[in-house]
């Protein structure tokens, strides 16, 4: 299908939307949902209250369109990882390897995204954080697939495949977080987590209960 042609002027009103959204992601990363107003974007994106309210109709609605938005992006990129018809372990590594270059490239975007997921309690923006929640399901259900697919080719324990998808799933957001907030100490990569996951799951690896002492003399001397 052939992509419709913009004109001069609607081409320049989504320059100015997209400006106008990138401003408001870096404020609210450093500021929170709260502590930036709509005068606040204005004047850092250079363009007046007026054009912003051409825009959203409000601050609540600017910011569920920046979340939203980001989100269907994450997931548009992330999903043909997970269903390229690869291995189950190659296609995990190719999500994970995914969603680092993700977060690497929008850490202001993954900040508002991690605590729009674990806010709890009552909100004015109970529906956005519902509806990122649902992304997330549906991440977890996709994760859950593979690692289902990979018990019936004996690739992993017959585990829970959703509980094995959540706690991959706990284990990224756990690390992206150490990584947003001290990366130099915390550098993310998709080796350490497949090092940290994946040991106790794979049936190729062997129980290390049943692996032989390096140093038979030790055995000995405990008997």
């Amino acid at each position: 299908m052939q992509a419709v042609k913009l004109s001069r002027k609607e081409r320049e009103l989504q320059r100015h939307r997209w400006e106008i959204l990138r401003v408001a992601l870096k404020m609210f990363s450093e500021s929170g949902f709260h502590g930036v107003t709509m005068q606040d974007i204005a004047r850092e994106s250079e363009f007046s209250v007026g054009i912003l309210y051409k825009f959203f109709q409000s601050k609540e609605d600017l910011y569920g369109a920046l979340l939203l938005e980001k989100i269907d992006e994450m997931e548009d990129a992330l999903r043909d990882t997970l269903e390229g018809g690869k291995e189950e372990i190659e296609s995990i590594r190719s999500f994970l390897e995914g969603f680092i270059r993700l977060v690497k490239k929008n850490e202001n975007f993954f900040r508002l995204y991690l605590a729009e997921i674990n806010r709890t309690g009552p909100s004015a923006l109970s529906s956005i954080g519902v509806e990122l929640k649902e992304g997330r399901e549906r991440e977890i259900a996709r994760l859950a697939s593979v690692f289902e697919r990979g018990i019936r080719n004996k690739a992993f324990r017959d585990l829970d495949p959703f509980l094995m998808a959540a706690a991959l799933d706990g284990i990224i957001g756990s690390l992206i977080i150490q990584y947003l907030e001290q990366g130099d100490r915390y550098p993310l990569n998709a080796d350490t987590i497949m090092e940290i996951f994946f040991g106790p799951i794979l049936l190729a690896q062997p129980d290390c209960r049943d692996k032989p002492p390096d140093n038979p003399d030790d055995a000995s001397s405990r008997e």
